[in-house]
């Protein structure tokens, strides 16, 4: 059964579902085994406070979220209160996706009823009967390596564009003159920047590891730009080597380029 705030969203959402749906909060989890809260970042805390005294005895509550430290505290004093069971998941993919395998699946287990490990072992089980990688963690690993895995790599892409704008160059006319390299990232940073505005704003401004990684960003940057500027080739050819040296340590660095063609051979075909 979908819950939503908007009528007329939620009308048509279930109609393409073929789901049924319930205009009251209360009405459309209080018989549920398994409840799924999917709404912006800023709601989640609470949407799940304000749907857990609803639950009946043994069910699941999970959530989708791209921030967790706040996610788990509130899961966390939620299942001592009530008699259900608390579980934190972060799908790692978009809604694009056709084969589910090698896609990862976060987890962060919570805590419930006598009955949790069973619960929530079954749940996890359906993801991985469709190959899905599971990987479990806690609220701090996750939101620190989310706001480097999500948010640096949304970042860069969006200042990329903004970057090319505001040189006045029509990105049309740069294409023409584009090597392999500009036309891989232009095509990255456009199917990045077709997402969700505010999604993408709060997993950046909501998570306070990025500030953190914001501050690291911006000296960065200083130190990049007096390397170019005081023409220091020791300097940037020290910055090129730690990068080319961090980059060994990956398991894809080997077949790094052999993938960069791959991806080139399909855009040039699509082309």
């Amino acid at each position: 059964t979908l819950f939503a705030r908007d009528e007329k969203k939620l009308k048509i959402v279930a109609k393409d579902l073929g789901a049924k749906f319930e205009l009251d909060l209360k009405k459309s989890v209080e018989s549920a085994d398994i409840v799924m809260v999917s709404v912006p970042i800023h709601s989640t805390l609470k949407m799940i406070k304000k749907i857990t005294p609803f639950m009946k005895r043994n069910s699941l509550i999970f959530d989708i979220t791209s921030i967790k430290q706040g996610v788990y505290k509130i899961f966390s004093e939620v299942h001592k209160n009530y008699p259900i069971n608390c579980l934190s998941i972060h799908p790692m993919f978009g809604p694009g996706i056709k084969n589910m395998k090698n896609y990862v699946i976060l987890v962060l287990k919570i805590g419930g009823t006598e009955q949790y490990n069973e619960i929530i072992n079954e749940f996890i089980d359906i993801f991985r009967s469709d190959e899905f990688i599971i990987v479990e963690t806690t609220p701090d690993t996750h939101d620190s390596r989310i706001a480097l895995t999500l948010g640096v790599p949304h970042m860069l892409n969006i200042l990329f564009l903004n970057l090319l704008k505001r040189t006045k160059e029509p990105l049309n006319e740069l294409t023409r003159f584009t090597g392999t390299t500009f036309l891989l990232q232009k095509v990255l940073a456009e199917s990045i920047i077709q997402s969700e505005m505010e999604m993408f704003g709060e997993i950046q401004i909501e998570n306070a590891e990025f500030h953190e990684i914001l501050d690291i960003f911006e000296d960065l940057i200083k130190e990049y730009k007096n390397t170019i500027k005081n023409k220091d080739l020791k300097g940037f050819t020290k910055l090129f080597s730690e990068a080319l040296e961090y980059s060994k340590e990956d398991n894809h660095f080997k077949n790094s380029y052999e993938y960069f063609y791959e991806f080139m051979k399909i855009l040039k075909e699509k082309k």
